[in-house]
């Protein structure tokens, strides 16, 4: 196509040069042809030799303008077509940004510029050429400013959707406030960035995390934040320190200096005002522009959506955690005696699960099977379950099924996809390495880790508390009351390969230490875990 296209432009040229040349020439001979014709025979014969020669002097004449006229658009076609084939240059060079503009601006007036030396007739033509040169050079600069604006919103576009995938992604409080304070930080080109949370009950905002303090809370109506939520219109300013509402306390504490600030309200998606977002000393720049605002808002929208599905999901999760508590809790009810133990044999439980670095999911499903694994004590009649002494072997078998109604009632409950093992974790706390558990007897690995841990912690709780029954140690009966730790302790271990797991027995002593601090002058008498504590954990 590039080598057709030359052809069809000089094939072009050479019809516009003859046409131009025969309209120049045909009114000449349409004089001959009249005067040859009509006027030659109206002459006497002595003048007619005198007419020719006049006519001859008079066409050359009159060829003059013609050549001459041929001549000055000829050379302006050239000059134009060479001006053509630039633009084109250029109109490739921009799309394609090979060359900034000021060297395309100075190559065309090089190219172009005729020198008039003297030569006022070409006066006329080098300004109409330059007034060419200056058009499309702005053309050019207008097309080049268009598409640096347009790289720079699509490069602001990216930002945004990527900003918004990653705070769509996470729903944890605790690890979104971080995550939109950094990436508007990025993406603000900022110093810092502050985010805070509007309590309307307390009138007052509040933030988990801004840059470089720490976290802190003011009333509303204090400060640029304050304000802003207040009122619910951003603020936009070069220097802070100007605004007679500023409080500079922040700066002459940690050591900064708040220059220019732009502050947002953060709205929810039902357009209730939920936060405030603040970002503080635009880099490389004295302030924040318009454009700066118009991306800012869309920050803050997207910020709006993150933030309430945090709120709704952590909602959810606080009605749901209330009413397993609430579950829980009815088993201390009907046995107040054995009141806090499913709450300790989760504490320990959780501390034995970060031995084994387990992840979020499953240390969330082990915490819920931890504090329901006696939950199927609510299906046991009151004169099993509150029976002081030795059950006999009928009342053992009703008492031995609570892991069963345990794992019968949880199954009913609606778990979330990710938490599906509850039941099945709390329903096999009970259950042996050797196969000697119930309510199946399983053995070794087909016993869920989960369980494995339950089964250290609900034994060692049993043994360190008070209970309606009698505890043993091999064949020696003891009374209901707590057995002295390091027995207990002994107890575990000697059980180890047996009923409980080793892997699991020995993360178990190395957090113990920890796990008796945690309820030493609550659920244990100092003096009942000092010693163990000093011999587990030598300082």
């Amino acid at each position: 196509m590039k080598f057709f296209k030359p052809m069809a432009e000089e094939k072009s040229k050479k019809i516009f040069l003859v046409f131009f040349v025969l309209s120049s020439i045909f009114p000449l001979l349409i004089f001959i042809f009249i005067s040859d014709q009509y006027l030659q025979p109206f002459i006497d014969a002595d003048k007619s030799g005198q007419l020719g020669e006049t006519l001859i002097y008079g066409l050359l004449v009159m060829l003059f303008f013609p050549l001459l006229s041929f001549f000055l658009m000829f050379r302006r076609i050239r000059a134009l077509e060479g001006l053509t084939r630039e633009i084109r240059a250029k109109s490739a060079e921009v799309i394609e940004g090979k060359k900034s503009f000021g060297e395309q601006s100075i190559e065309a007036r090089e190219t172009f510029l005729i020198p008039a030396r003297g030569d006022t007739g070409n006066a006329g033509d080098e300004n109409e050429i330059q007034s060419l040169i200056q058009s499309f050079n702005n053309i050019f600069q207008t097309a080049a400013d268009q598409l640096a604006e347009r790289e720079h919103l699509k490069e602001l576009l990216a930002k945004l959707i990527a900003l918004a995938s990653d705070l769509t992604a996470e729903l944890e409080p605790s690890r979104l406030f971080p995550l939109i304070i950094s990436r508007v930080t990025e993406v603000m080109a900022v110093e810092r960035t502050s985010l805070y949370v509007i309590d309307w009950d307390k009138r007052e905002l509040w933030t988990k995390v801004a840059e470089g303090i720490d976290p802190i809370a003011l009333p509303l109506g204090k400060g640029i934040s304050g304000r802003v939520a207040e009122t619910g219109e951003g603020i936009n300013v070069v220097d802070a320190w100007e605004l007679p509402y500023f409080d500079r306390s922040f700066d002459l504490i940690n050591n900064f200096r708040t220059r220019s600030v732009l502050c947002l309200p953060v709205k929810s998606p039902t357009g209730q005002m939920i936060g405030v977002l603040q970002v503080i000393n635009k880099k490389e720049a004295t302030g924040f522009d318009l454009k700066d605002e118009v991306f800012m808002k869309s920050l803050a929208s997207q910020v709006g959506i993150a933030l309430e599905n945090s709120f709704l999901i952590d909602e959810a999760r606080l009605s749901f955690n209330s009413s397993i508590s609430t579950l829980s809790a009815t088993v201390d009810a009907r046995h107040p005696l054995t009141a806090g133990h499913s709450l300790r044999v989760t504490e320990y439980s959780l501390l034995v699960a970060g031995e084994f670095n387990l992840d979020r999911n499953d240390i969330e499903v082990l915490r819920l099977a931890a504090i329901l694994h006696d939950i199927g004590k609510i299906g046991i009649r009151d004169a099993v379950l509150l029976k002081e002494g030795v059950f006999t072997p009928e009342e053992r078998e009703e008492m031995n099924t609570h892991p069963v109604k345990t794992k019968t009632i949880l199954e009913k409950f609606h778990f979330p996809r990710n938490l599906r093992a509850v039941p099945e974790i709390a329903g096999r706390h009970h259950e042996k390495v050797n196969g000697q558990g119930y309510p199946d007897g399983l053995t070794g690995d087909r016993i869920p880790l989960g369980s494995k841990i339950i089964a250290v912690a609900d034994v060692f709780d049993a043994l360190t508390s008070r209970r309606e029954y009698p505890k043993y140690d091999g064949d020696k009966t003891m009374g209901p009351g707590a057995m002295p730790l390091m027995q207990a302790i002994s107890i575990i271990q000697k059980e180890t390969g047996s009923y409980f797991a080793l892997e699991v027995v020995s993360a178990f002593l190395r957090c113990l230490p920890r796990a008796l601090r945690l309820y030493r002058g609550s659920h244990f008498a100092p003096e009942y875990v000092d010693e163990a504590i000093r011999r587990l954990a030598p300082e």
